[in-house]
């Protein structure tokens, strides 16, 4: 989608938002904020920002390590996360077939004086609640860990199953001092899980999506309000809001966008890069106590770190070309709000189908992508191109053609 697609040229949308001789910075270049961090790197300590992650009072950076990494082969991204300051951790037990957790445990054998100073998080599973335990003693033993710092649900999208029988289950893993807190991650449905998690008030951290695309959504504010008046500890995570369907101009396929273009231009003549502002973005939110990154290689760990450490704050012309560029790439961009599959006459998963098709498309883990999809339902997935979806796009209010996209997915995820 260009810019004139919405009825906006170039030079009107750099007046817009304040932007002049924004070209000149191609010709800049990223200078150290993709340099690679050497793994023995000591020196990585200018003073990593934190703020205390709501109820459990712990003293958390602003920057959390993602747990979507094979850490068995990557034990030095978590050195230097470590050296640098970063000190949440996020891992699952289903993450890279389990070698996430492994990693991890390989990684505290052998530095074991670490584990003190990190805030460990796992999530299992949305199986049953009796397999809960199951699940958090297989993340344990493979993390060699007697306790997690935060046991949190994976993907939650409906507040019924915050049930009293959960809480009492809690509870008592709390008192054998298994796990220290409690709570759950969210993709979709954000705005109702985060009310109602401050309405119950025994969940303790939510890992939440959050980025420059929702955050300035009523609903959600009004959420993130709740949950700062429960003091609870808010992560968010796909901070960069990558497209959900369409090529992006972060990855090697596909033509870069007019809108996409100018933002770079405009980050990279003040000393960074679009990501980086967009990390910035959240910062801004102090509500907003950390940021999940999925850091795979020393490149992003490095660029993140930089963002977090620079202590450059973004202005308000700044924050106007994120809203802009929001505005303009709604229509590529799901929110999770589920409004299309409650328009659907039976289950769609639609939500489900385009977060699968942002992993293949923006983040480039096309293997990740076909594995989650083959586990939805046959009905479903053989149905892709079938089903009439104008219920759906009726309903959407981004506007997004669903069913193009449905389309799309049954020709690269089956």
């Amino acid at each position: 989608m260009k810019i004139k697609d919405k009825g906006m040229d170039r030079r009107t949308f750099l007046k817009a938002t304040g932007i002049g001789g924004a070209s000149s910075a191609l010709s800049i270049g990223l200078s150290d904020k993709v340099l690679s961090s050497e793994s023995n790197d000591k020196s990585s300590t200018r003073g990593m920002p934190s703020r205390i992650l709501g109820r459990t009072k712990f003293q958390g950076s602003i920057l959390a390590q993602g747990g979507g990494v094979d850490f068995t082969i990557n034990q030095n991204i978590l050195r230097v996360a470590s050296n640098m300051g970063i000190n949440i951790w996020d891992s699952a037990p289903n993450y890279e077939n389990g070698k996430s957790e492994i990693g991890i445990g390989q990684y505290f054998e052998k530095y074991p004086e670490e584990r003190k100073k990190i805030f460990l998080i796992s999530k299992p599973g949305m199986g049953k609640e009796s397999e809960l335990e199951e699940e958090l003693k297989t993340s344990l033993e493979r993390m060699k860990q007697d306790y997690l710092d935060a046991f949190m649900l994976h993907g939650s999208s409906k507040p019924e199953i915050l049930t009293p029988e959960l809480k009492a289950s809690v509870e008592r893993l709390k008192k054998q001092g298994r796990i220290k807190f409690f709570g759950f991650s969210c993709h979709a449905n954000m705005e109702q899980m985060l009310v109602h998690a401050a309405k119950i008030g025994w969940i303790d951290v939510i890992m939440f999506s959050y980025n420059y695309n929702i955050m300035n959504n009523d609903g959600i504010k009004r959420a993130v309000d709740a949950c700062k008046d429960a003091d609870i500890g808010l992560i968010a995570m796909k901070s960069q809001a990558l497209n959900a369907y369409v090529e992006t101009p972060y990855r090697p396929l596909g033509e870069v966008k007019d809108i996409d273009l100018v933002l770079a231009e405009s980050f990279m003549a003040k000393g960074f890069i679009a990501q980086q502002a967009k990390l910035k973005a959240i910062w801004t939110d102090e509500r907003i106590h950390s940021v999940a990154s999925q850091m795979k290689n020393f490149a992003v760990l490095k660029s993140n770190y930089d963002a977090a450490t620079d202590r450059v704050q973004l202005t308000k012309s700044d924050m106007d070309m994120l809203n802009m560029l929001a505005k303009v790439n709604c229509s590529s961009y799901c929110n999770g709000c589920l409004s299309c599959e409650l328009a659907m006459k039976s289950e769609s998963r639609i939500h489900d189908i385009m977060r699968y098709m942002m992993y293949y498309n923006s983040y480039g883990e096309k293997n990740e992508a076909r594995s989650m999809f083959s586990v939805l339902p046959e009905s479903i997935r053989k149905n892709l191109t079938s089903r009439d979806y104008s219920p759906a796009e009726r309903a959407c209010p981004n506007k997004i053609k669903i069913s193009e996209v449905m389309k799309e997915a049954a020709r690269v995820l089956s």
